[in-house]
């Protein structure tokens, strides 16, 4: 029992020693590597060192961070974006716009119903929406901007018997719209 005992301990021991070798900063390698070096032309030659994996994760970085030409129409829509619950701190309102300037908007009120397929228009400063996802008839309702709170108001005493509230507001946390569910 005590052989077993002294052989895991033994063990354990190496692998810690072994995890500790491979996480060693390799700064010197890297002077090394960058420093310049005489060719037989008397010119200066610097080295670079090869690129590792974690380096990979940077280009993959800056490569998601560039913005396409859609991303910068969509932002400039004052609608457009992500907006935050702020009674949750979590996003539940989606407005993204079409090539059609036909708005599609995403609705979650917490712990009550999800609105996946609500379509919008611009009329006279307000989003009006509609969707047919909770009842029979149509749900209505419109989106007033005031900075950056989106103020959404539902319209009907039967959604108002479904909900027990017509207002609800969102707080923009992006203007670029991404998946909620």
């Amino acid at each position: 029992m005590k052989r077993a005992k002294l052989i895991y301990i033994f063990l354990v021991a190496i692998s810690f020693a072994l995890w500790s070798c491979g996480s060693q900063n390799n700064a010197s390698e890297e002077v090394v590597l960058n420093t310049p070096c005489a060719t037989g032309d008397d010119n200066l030659v610097t080295e670079e060192p090869e690129k590792g994996l974690d380096d990979l994760s940077d280009k993959d970085k800056t490569e998601n961070s560039i913005t396409t030409d859609e991303e910068i129409e969509a932002s400039s829509d004052p609608y457009v974006g992500v907006y935050n619950d702020p009674s949750i701190n979590e996003p539940n309102l989606k407005i993204e716009k079409d090539k059609d300037d036909v708005y599609w908007i995403q609705i979650g009120l917490y712990r009550l119903t999800t609105l996946k397929q609500c379509k919008g228009v611009v009329k006279n400063n307000k989003l009006e929406f509609s969707t047919n996802e909770v009842f029979d008839d149509e749900l209505k309702g419109e989106i007033i901007l005031n900075g950056d709170i989106a103020e959404v108001s539902f319209f009907g005493d039967e959604w108002l018997d479904f909900a027990g509230f017509n207002y609800q507001e969102f707080e923009k946390i992006s203007e670029v719209p991404y998946d909620l569910y």
